[in-house]
C-alpha cells in the first residue's frame, strides 16, 4: 500500500522553477532515500510534504488523503524531525512527552513504549537541556512517533551526530518501521547513510529526479563498475580506452584514469592494454555501489 504519493508536483519561487515535475511513491513498511547534493531540492520538498508551503502543480497524497483539498486528514497521519528537535529545555524528556500525549489524548502506556524504543529509560527524567545531541535526536524522534504517524519525515536526520548515536538513531527508525508498518521518508546527502539505512532511493538534481532504484540492486547488482588506472602510456592507454564497447566513460587527472566499464570487464580491459604494450603499475575498484550511482546520476560521470 502507497503511503505517499507524489505525483508531477512542481514548485517555483518567482519565475524560476526549484522542482520540476517529480513523482515517487512511499509504500507501507518502506525506508525510502531521498539523495543529492545541497541545492538539489530536498528541503523544498520536504516542506511541501510537510505543509509549509503548496505546490504550484501536482498532488501530494498521504494515506490516499489530498494534502491541498483534505490538509487537516492527511497531516494526522504524519509525523516529522525536521532538523534539531525544539524541545522544552526545562522539562525532562518524560514531561516533554507527556506534553504532547496530554495534548494528543495519547495513553502513558504508549509514552512509555515509546521511551524503551529510543532507548531513554536510563535519562528520561532528566531536563532535556542537558541531553546530548544524540538524545536529543532520539526524543524528538519518539515525539513524532508518539501519535503513531503512518508516514515518518526525516530531514538529515544525523547531521551532528557521533557514530554510536547514527548507529543508534539507525536502529531505533529500522525497528519503529518494522514494527509499526510505517513508511518512512529520509533526506539527506551522506551517501554511507542511505546505503545502511534504505530500502529505495530517489537521486535528486536541479530539482529533478534524475533515478529511483533498490537499494539492494544497486549495492549488488549494478552493472558498472569504476576503475582507478596508472600506467606509463596514458595517452596511448586513453586512445585504446575511448573505442572499448564496454567502457561507459574515462578521464584523465593527475596522471590517473579514471575509467567506468560494464561490470566483469576488468580482465578484458586489462588484456586490450597489455597487448599495446602497455604496463600497468597500478589498477583498483572505486565508487562501488550507491556512490558510483550517485556519481553517474548527479556528478556527471567520474570525478
Amino acid at each position: 500500500m502507497n503511503v505517499l504519493e507524489v505525483t508531477d508536483v512542481r514548485k517555483h519561487l518567482g519565475k524560476r522553477e526549484i522542482i520540476k515535475g517529480i513523482s515517487f511513491n512511499v509504500q507501507e513498511g518502506e525506508i525510502f532515500g531521498f539523495l543529492g547534493p545541497n541545492g538539489a531540492g530536498k528541503t523544498t520538498t520536504i516542506r511541501m510534504l510537510v505543509g509549509l508551503i503548496s505546490p504550484n502543480n501536482g498532488s501530494i497524497k498521504i494515506m490516499d488523503y489530498d494534502l491541498h483539498k483534505d490538509r487537516e486528514k492527511a497531516l494526522s497521519y504524519l509525523g516529522a524531525v525536521v532538523e534539531n528537535p525544539e524541545l522544552y529545555g526545562y522539562l525532562s524528556g518524560r514531561e516533554n512527552l507527556m506534553q504532547i500525549a496530554r495534548i494528543r489524548g495519547i495513553s502513558k502506556v504508549e509514552v512509555d513504549n515509546i521511551i524503551k524504543l529510543i532507548g531513554l529509560e536510563d535519562r528520561i527524567n532528566d531536563k532535556f537541556k542537558k541531553y546530548s545531541l544524540g538524545m536529543k535526536q532520539r526524543l524528538g524522534l519518539g515525539a513524532a512517533l508518539l501519535c503513531n504517524p503512518k508516514l515518518l519525515i526525516l530531514d538529515e536526520p544525523t547531521n551532528g551526530l557521533d557514530p554510536s548515536g547514527i548507529l543508534d538513531f539507525r536502529e531505533i527508525v529500522k525497528t519503529a518501521a518494522k514494527e509499526r508498518g510505517m513508511a518512512v521518508f529520509v533526506s539527506s546527502h551522506i551517501l554511507s547513510e542511505v546505503q545502511q539505512l534504505c530500502d529505495r532511493v530517489a537521486f535528486i538534481n536541479h530539482g529533478e529526479i534524475q533515478s529511483i532504484e533498490n537499494i539492494n540492486e544497486t549495492t549488488t547488482l549494478n552493472e558498472k563498475e569504476t576503475l582507478a588506472l596508472i600506467t606509463h602510456k596514458n595517452d596511448l592507454a586513453t586512445s585504446i580506452i575511448k573505442d572499448l564497447d564496454y567502457v561507459y566513460d574515462y578521464k584523465l587527472e593527475d596522471d590517473k584514469l579514471s575509467v567506468i566499464i560494464k561490470s566483469g570487464f576488468t580482465p578484458s580491459l586489462i588484456n586490450n592494454l597489455v597487448r599495446h604494450d602497455i604496463a600497468i603499475e597500478e589498477i583498483y575498484k572505486k565508487h562501488k555501489g550507491l556512490e558510483q550511482r550517485y556519481m553517474e546520476l548527479v556528478e556527471g560521470g567520474v570525478r
